[in-house]
């Protein structure tokens, strides 16, 4: 009886502590620039092109999260991205080191949905990454559902499951215009309108196969602990991750956590 009453105890406090946050995620902001470093030759990076009025005039955006609800069938889609049928990834970073965010930079990794040939699915990867004023932490529930992008740009829809992005880019959408390069200006838009603590919005946008999307899997997974998202993995105060795995050998997180123990060690390095 002991045992159960202390199993049941062991759950509570694991529990407990996934209330706790750990928002700065500076390293995995370093490691998403590594990642475009290594496939330059693949990638284009430019400033937002677009500011807010812009974005309303021409391609509908509601800056304020009071657009009209838009539903895109099948046979008026022109573009697929992150389609289940293939790779597909969604990451929110938050750093209070805000000289590692590069803020209005769009960085594309593939081709823009102008260089995809009509009717095609395309692996996909949105990462967006906010320099957060120090000392300031936005909800993390409301910084998930801003890059989603929900009613808020015309000829735009998505469909979310935890860590994926399924997004449907329609036939006025493409006709009018619309691009990654306008996606990642519409992001940086709403994330600085929708949250004070937000002083910079960096956004990567990843097309060019399943393999590159799945690269940046490990910085998910390590972003979902380090928010207190991770249905498993819980980063401890003391920097230890915790969970109920009894044999870390066996487990198939054990790089994850090695790397995220790594992470805290190095940051505590810095500290005065």
């Amino acid at each position: 009886m002991s045992g159960e009453v202390e199993t049941k105890q062991a759950s509570e406090d694991l529990a407990a502590r996934k209330q706790t946050v750990v928002a700065d995620m500076a390293p995995l902001v370093g490691r998403v620039h590594a990642f475009l470093a290594e496939r330059a030759a693949a990638a284009t990076s430019c400033d937002a092109p677009y500011d807010p009025s812009v974005l309303a005039q021409r391609f509908g955006f509601s800056e304020r999260r009071k657009g009209r609800p838009e539903v895109i069938l099948g046979e008026d889609v022109a573009l697929e991205l992150g389609h289940p049928s293939t790779a597909s990834m969604a990451i929110v970073l938050l750093s209070h080191e805000p000289e590692l965010i590069h803020p209005g930079r769009i960085s594309i990794v593939g081709p823009d949905l102008d260089e995809m040939p009509k009717g095609e699915r395309h692996p996909f990867a949105q990462v967006v990454m906010l320099a957060v004023r120090p000392g300031r932490t936005p909800d993390p529930f409301e910084v998930d559902n801003t890059q989603y992008l929900m009613h808020r740009l015309s000829g735009y829809m998505v469909r979310s499951v935890p860590g994926r992005l399924w997004v449907r880019i329609s036939r006025a959408g493409r006709a009018a215009g619309l691009t990654l390069k306008t996606l990642g200006s519409a992001l940086m838009a709403a994330y600085k309108n929708d949250f004070e603590e937000v002083e910079g919005v960096e956004v990567v946008f990843v097309t060019s196969s399943s393999d590159d999307v799945n690269a940046l899997s490990q910085i998910s997974t390590e972003a979902n602990i380090l928010a207190g998202r991770h249905k498993k993995l819980v980063l401890g105060v003391d920097g230890e991750v915790e969970c109920e795995e009894l044999n870390c050998e066996t487990c198939d997180e054990k790089p994850v956590c090695d790397s995220l123990r790594d992470i805290v060690i190095k940051r505590r390095s810095k500290r005065p």
